[in-house]
């Protein structure tokens, strides 16, 4: 069964509609500004900027990260909870973060709430970084004399994020890497970053290498250097030598004695 119906059936509850939709938008506009990148370091400061161009009276502004307030300012009251590290400046829209760890590195939002019901939104990622230390390298075998083969480890520690150590060799050496390893601190959650590698010595002496962590460099070194024989002093040798020395101090010994035996027969009178 149809039912009789004219335009103006319509005409009441689009207006209403079309009214409460209005309002709604007003009351929830929300602006999402680009996301800001942020570098800093271990131990360092870091200020969070979130500028926005609206004239309205501020009535909010707060940083988060996830779910996890970090720090803010509301108009009408104080905030007692807050990450000690922090400090919001609201006239300028900024938050200053001090002593950086690599816990502090990730995503953050700021949010401000102007008193037109305004919203503005801004993603800000923080990269947190720490310098490696000049790595060290350490000859941990090497062949007596004339050597075949070397091994020497690169080392380096308390960076982030994890890096490799990386050999920086001249032309084309014979060598390989043996192993590698990144650790982290379980207190600091830095990492430790240390590889070994082996070294073919049969071209002779290899100048000029060194090793690297991000943009941290060694010194040069060199590897499968032939030792000089004069500065080695085996205690085999040694006591060969003065077994030798004995042996022929003894001999002229009995050399002399042997003479000075005939000498004397030779003197004796006959009768």
């Amino acid at each position: 069964m149809a039912f009789p119906c004219n335009p103006q059936c319509f005409l009441l509850p689009l207006w209403r509609l079309a009214l409460v939709f209005a309002v709604t938008w007003h009351f929830s506009e929300t602006k999402t500004l680009a996301r800001i990148e942020l570098r800093g370091e271990v131990g360092g400061n870091v200020t969070f900027l979130c500028p926005d161009d609206e004239e309205s009276r501020l009535l909010s502004l707060y940083f988060q990260r996830g779910t996890t307030f970090v720090n803010g300012y509301y108009d009408s009251k104080n905030i007692s909870q807050f990450w000690e590290n922090t400090r919001v400046d609201h006239n300028n829209r900024t938050m200053h973060m001090y002593n950086l760890n690599v816990s502090h590195d990730g995503a953050y939002e700021c949010i401000i709430r102007y008193s037109n019901t305004k919203l503005v939104e801004r993603p800000i990622y923080l990269s947190v970084t720490a310098r490696y230390s000049k790595p060290a390298h350490t000859l941990i075998y090497c062949d007596e004399h004339c050597p075949i083969s070397c091994r020497v480890t690169c080392f380096s520690h308390g960076g982030y994020p994890s890096t490799k150590v990386k050999w920086d060799l001249p032309g084309s050496q014979m060598w390989k890497v043996e192993n590698s390893s990144e650790k982290s601190d379980p207190d600091t959650m830095l990492f430790n970053s240390s590889s070994t590698a082996y070294f073919n010595c049969s071209n002779g002496e290899l100048k000029s290498l060194s090793c690297s962590v991000g943009d941290v460099r060694s010194d040069m070194f060199s590897v499968c250097k032939p030792k000089d024989p004069s500065n080695t002093h085996s205690p085999y040798g040694m006591a060969a030598g003065i077994c030798l020395g004995v042996i022929v101090f003894i001999l002229i010994v009995l050399l002399v004695w042997g003479c000075n035996k005939k000498g004397k027969r030779r003197a004796e009178p006959v009768i």
